[in-house]
């Protein structure tokens, strides 16, 4: 059943718009260590900042935001990815060789399409086409073991912190928050023009959300995610 647009706002949501200083500070810790082996053993590209360093690490949005501002190369969109897995991840890391694995399994096919993503979304495309270039018309993965939930972590980490996001995440947990308006949501494998409607989706309840505190100030799509996600 597709996304039902006009779903008023929730009280949940509402009342509890954390603002951009939470959403940007969310950490999540990182073995640092772990990752530096694990891509060497691979023939990948190291990391580079602070989860160069030996250790835990902790990785927030805002440091992985940052890395969306640099210019768009092969090398930069590896840095970008990596930090946009391991923030999504965490320290459990599921999957992690797996996911790994997949990333090695072509560089140059890997480089070639997380730049073009990027450059998708640093021109503004609609969200579908954004979310397409990582993404088959069928929900698959064009980055092996990089599935949609995190194709959409990457898609919005690479807008950068100096604009209101537009991509906004989406994963099974927040498709499972969305039960009034989006029942039986997938929860992984999201077709293109689903991923559009949700962002548009988001983005409207960030609207209605900004109408409630009377304009104080302009809620961000992504503290209704965040909600989302939190959710209880």
């Amino acid at each position: 059943m597709p996304i039902a647009a006009n779903t008023p706002l929730p009280s949940y949501v509402s009342g509890f718009l954390p603002g951009e200083e939470t959403v940007m500070g969310q950490s999540i810790q990182v073995d640092a260590s772990r990752w530096q082996k694990a891509l060497a053993d691979r023939g990948l590209p190291s990391l580079e900042g602070i989860l160069a360093s030996p250790g835990l690490r902790h990785v927030s949005r805002r440091v992985v935001f940052e890395l969306g501002a640099r210019d768009i190369t092969p090398e930069n969109a590896f840095q970008l990815l990596y930090y946009s897995l391991a923030w999504g991840l965490g320290k459990r890391a599921r999957k992690f060789n797996k996911r790994l694995d997949g990333l090695a399994e072509d560089q140059e096919n890997t480089a070639k399409l997380l730049t073009e993503a990027w450059t998708a979304v640093r021109s503004g495309e609609p969200a579908e086409v954004v979310y397409s270039t990582l993404t088959t018309s069928r929900g698959k993965a064009r980055i092996p073991q990089f599935g949609p939930a995190f194709s959409t972590k990457f898609l919005y980490f690479a807008q950068g912190p100096d604009i209101p996001p537009r991509y906004v995440i989406l994963d099974k947990v927040v498709a499972g928050s969305l039960h009034e308006a989006w029942p039986g949501a997938p929860k992984a494998g999201w077709y293109p023009d689903a991923y559009g409607r949700y962002c548009s989706f988001i983005s409207r309840w960030a609207d209605l959300a900004t109408e409630e505190i009377n304009g104080a100030r302009k809620v961000r799509a992504d503290e209704i995610e965040f909600t989302l996600f939190t959710r209880k």
